[in-house]
């Protein structure tokens, strides 16, 4: 259910600037059998012996399989985000929403964030700044939102809820 909600979605990731690469553990046989059968657009790769999936911290022990995670990963190999509650039905529509708020996020950043905190959130140069960088770590998309509300040095009061949001998923990501 959940690669067919992908491969739904799959244009409009496309149209985003994204690539879906899917990894399960069974033999390449089977997944290319079930991207045929699927009409899959996408890359299933195989991971038989589990090093990616225990390399990125999602291996079920008890089931010996993955866990369902999605990492956003940008082209410079950085994860921008990491989606744990994946809904099998609508995780393409869900994943394609991520993306268009992570790039709306990333804009609004750029044009009122970076100037003091640099492109990857890492400079404190200007006075009173904190570094950014790894943020998402420590923080949810709520307090993000807060520690800019109160920072006093961006009104993000003026711009929506959903910029607000967008921004503080981008900022989790830096």
């Amino acid at each position: 259910m959940e690669l067919r909600s992908l491969r739904d979605a799959a244009q409009e990731l496309e149209r985003l600037d994204t690539v879906i690469l899917a990894v399960s553990f069974r033999p390449p046989d089977f997944n290319k059998t079930l991207c045929e059968k699927e009409s899959l657009s996408f890359q299933l790769l195989s991971d038989e012996d589990c090093a990616v999936i225990q390399r990125y911290g999602v291996f079920n022990e008890q089931d010996r399989c993955a866990q369902r995670v999605t990492f956003l990963i940008d082209k410079d190999g950085i994860i921008r985000a990491i989606d744990r509650k994946v809904t099998p039905a609508t995780h393409g529509k869900d994943l394609a929403r991520l993306v268009s708020d992570l790039q709306r996020g990333k804009q609004l950043y750029e044009a009122a964030c970076a100037r003091c905190h640099g492109s990857d959130g890492g400079d404190t140069s200007y006075p009173g700044t904190r570094p950014l960088k790894g943020i998402g770590n420590h923080y949810d998309e709520d307090k993000v939102i807060e520690l800019t509300r109160n920072s006093g040095f961006v009104n993000i009061d003026l711009w929506s809820e959903d910029e607000r949001r967008a921004m503080a998923k981008y900022v989790r990501g830096l």
